[in-house]
This record gives C-alpha cells, structure tokens and sequence, in this order.
C-alpha cells in the first residue's frame, strides 16, 4: 500500500544519494537506499522520519567500514588532498544540464551584445565526460576522500561539485597526471 510521502520525509530521502560514491562503496550504500525508500512509500506516522534517520546513520557506518576495509586492503594511496589543490574533474550529465543553460540565459537575453560590462556565465558548451581542473575547496572524509571541487570551466565562470569522490567516472576527480 502507497501513502503519500510528506514533504520533510522525502528531503531526508535525499540523504540516501549513493551515485556520488565510488562503485565499491556504491554496492554498500544502495540496499540502505532501496530500504528507506520502501519504509517512506508504505509507512505513515511522525515514527517514519525517524526510522529513516537511524538507517541514515547506520548506512553512513556502513560505508565507513567499507571504506576502511577497502583502504586496509589496498595499496598505499596518495596523500589525501589539501585545500587549494588541483585536480582533474569529469563532468556528469547532470553537470552539464545545469552549466549549459546559464550560458544559453546570457547569449538569449543580449548580455552578451550589450558591452555594459555586465559579467554572466560566458563560455563555451559542456558535455558529460569533459574533464575540467577544479580546486578543492573542501576535504569532507580523508577515509574516502570526498571534497568540495571549484570546477574551472572553459570560459568567465566556475561550477561548484560537492561532495565529490575520487576515480574516473563521471562525477569523479583524478589526480593531474595520473599521480
């Protein structure tokens, strides 16, 4: 049976993301985002937000473990990154829809012809999979090393890329030269 999910409810539903995180950490954190999205979809009551917040938090136990078991196992890594470091970002599609339409907003309105000296968001058009420098701005978790990245894009603006993990898919940075 569906009931209808308040609105609070669903924004702690948000919390249960799991693409962000790298492929191996994704498998840990899915079934915690299948579950709650089954409790909100068939439970009702003020007892569901905070069913939902206890998953939360032992999810993010969870995928600490995880983490840590990966990092025992594996090969000494690179130093985590500082702030203010560059890295290589890889842009998603939903990256992409959202840059490309404030540069179609400032060609569309005549910013651009108007030499006002007006600054908007001029540059040229992304695609999912460009792969631009961005600064960390943020180090959340030096266990799975996910940062806050300032995208440099390819013309007068920047894209703000929270919570970011590091690899080589989409949403994901990489160390400059592989290093």
């Amino acid at each position: 049976m569906a009931v209808e999910i308040h609105p609070a409810t669903a924004r702690v539903l948000d919390n249960f993301r799991y693409d962000h995180l790298p492929q191996h950490l994704q498998a840990v954190s899915q079934p915690f985002h299948d579950l709650a999205h089954q409790l909100a979809e068939t439970l009702a009551g003020p007892e569901v937000p905070k069913a939902l917040d206890d998953l939360w938090a032992a999810k993010n136990w969870a995928v600490v473990a995880a983490s840590n078991a990966a990092l025992e196992g594996a090969s000494p890594a690179a130093a985590v990154p500082e702030l203010g470091d560059t890295v290589l970002y890889r842009l998603t599609e939903g990256d992409a829809a959202h840059i490309n339409p404030w540069r179609r907003d400032f060609h569309d309105n005549g910013s651009a012809d108007s030499h006002t000296g007006f600054v908007g968001h001029v540059g040229n058009w992304v695609r999912a999979g460009d792969i631009f420098p961005a600064v960390v701005s943020q180090v959340h978790a030096e266990s799975t090393v996910t940062c806050n990245l300032r995208v440099l894009l390819d013309g007068s603006d920047t894209y703000w890329a929270p919570s970011r993990a590091e690899g080589e898919d989409l949403g994901q940075w990489s160390r400059k030269g592989g290093a």
